[in-house]
C-alpha cells in the first residue's frame, strides 16, 4: 500500500505536467489500488471477529464482499478512462513524452514489486486476488504508459497517448470480470466450482447401509471454507450404530473433498423427507456401488 500509494502521487504529478491521459488513467488506477489493498487490510481484520447467535458464520463473508467492492470500483476507472479516451481522440493533445516515458519506467518497476508481494497470497483469498488484479492491472498500465512514450518520441503520434488509455481502461475491464463473477457466486451460494457433488454423493454411497443422498446443499462462506449439508437415507438406522456411519461419512467430506463444515442428517426414507424442493441424486440400487456410472443430478 506504501508502494502504491507514494508513487500514484508522482502519477499524479508527472500526467498534470505532461498534459497525460495515459499517466493520468494509470494513477487513477493507483487511487483504486492503494484502496483495494486498504480494502483488503480492513476486511481481513474485520473477518477475524468471533461468531455470534447473531452472526453464527462470523464475519468471513467480510473479505468477499471487499473483493466485490474492489471489482466494481474497477470498472468505474474503466468507465472514466474510456470517456476521457473518446474526447482525446477527435481533439489529441501536445503530450510531452519524456516525462510520461520516465514515470512509466518507475511505475513499471514500482507495480513488479506490488504484484511479486501480492501474489503469493492471492490464490488463497479471493480478497486479496481483488487487491491483486488492481495491481496486475496498473502494471500492464505501466507498459502501456511507457508505449505511448516511445510512440510519441520516436514517431510523433499524439494519438497514442488516447489509445494506449483506452487499452488500459479495457484491460481493467477484463481484469475485474472474472473477479467479479467469482464473488458473486459465492454471494448468490452457488456450488464450489472445484467440488464435483455428483462424485461426492457418489463416493457417500458407496459406504455400507448407505442407501441414498438427497437436499444436497454446498456453497463457500469465504474462500478456503466450503460448507455442505446433505441427507442421507440408510438401511433401518436404529440398527447400524448412526453415530459411526455419520464420523465415517463426515471423514469422507472433509478429508477427500476438502469441505471445511459438515452436516449431514440420517434418514431411513427419502419419502418421509419434508424437504422436497432441492437437489437429490439418483440412486441405482441394484448395481454394484463401485461399478456404477456417475449420473446427474436431478430435481425430484
Amino acid at each position: 500500500m506504501a508502494l502504491i500509494g507514494g508513487f500514484m502521487l508522482v502519477e499524479v504529478v508527472g500526467g498534470l505536467l505532461a498534459n497525460s491521459l495515459a499517466l493520468l488513467a494509470d494513477a487513477a488506477h493507483m487511487v483504486t489500488d492503494a484502496a483495494a489493498i486498504g480494502l483488503a487490510l480492513f476486511a481481513m481484520w474485520f473477518a477475524s471477529r468471533q461468531a455470534s447467535f447473531s452472526r453464527t458464520f462470523g464475519f468471513y463473508r467480510t473479505e468477499v464482499i471487499a473483493a466485490l467492492l474492489n471489482a466494481l470500483s474497477m470498472w468505474l476507472v474503466a468507465g472514466w478512462i474510456f470517456f476521457e479516451a473518446y474526447g482525446r481522440i477527435y481533439e489529441p493533445p501536445e503530450i510531452n513524452a519524456v516525462p510520461v516515458l520516465v514515470v512509466g519506467s518507475v511505475g513499471l518497476l514500482v507495480n513488479a514489486a506490488a504484484a511479486w508481494v501480492l501474489k503469493r497470497s492471492s490464490t488463497e483469498s479471493l480478497n486479496v486476488e481483488g487487491a491483486f488484479l488492481h495491481v496486475l492491472g496498473d502494471l500492464l498500465g505501466s507498459v502501456g504508459v511507457i508505449i505511448s512514450g516511445l510512440l510519441i518520441i520516436t514517431m510523433g503520434w499524439q494519438i497514442a497517448d488516447p489509445i494506449i488509455g483506452f487499452t488500459i481502461g479495457l484491460l481493467v475491464l477484463l481484469s475485474s470480470g472474472r473477479l467479479l463473477w467469482k464473488t458473486l457466486h459465492v454471494l448468490m451460494q452457488g456450488t464450489p466450482p472445484y467440488l464435483d457433488l455428483d462424485r461426492l454423493c457418489m463416493r457417500m454411497e458407496q459406504v455400507e447401509h448407505v442407501t441414498g443422498v438427497h437436499d444436497i446443499h454446498a456453497w463457500t462462506v469465504t474462500t478456503g471454507y466450503d460448507v455442505l449439508s446433505a441427507h442421507v437415507t440408510a438401511n433401518t438406522v436404529e440398527e447400524i450404530r448412526p453415530h459411526g456411519l455419520l464420523k465415517t461419512l463426515r471423514e469422507i467430506v472433509a478429508s477427500e473433498f476438502g469441505i471445511s463444515h459438515v452436516t449431514i442428517q440420517l434418514e431411513e426414507e427419502s419419502v418421509d423427507c419434508e424437504e422436497r424442493h432441492h437437489i437429490a441424486h439418483v440412486y441405482e440400487s441394484e448395481h454394484d456401488p463401485a461399478s456404477r456410472e456417475p449420473t446427474r443430478p436431478r430435481q425430484p
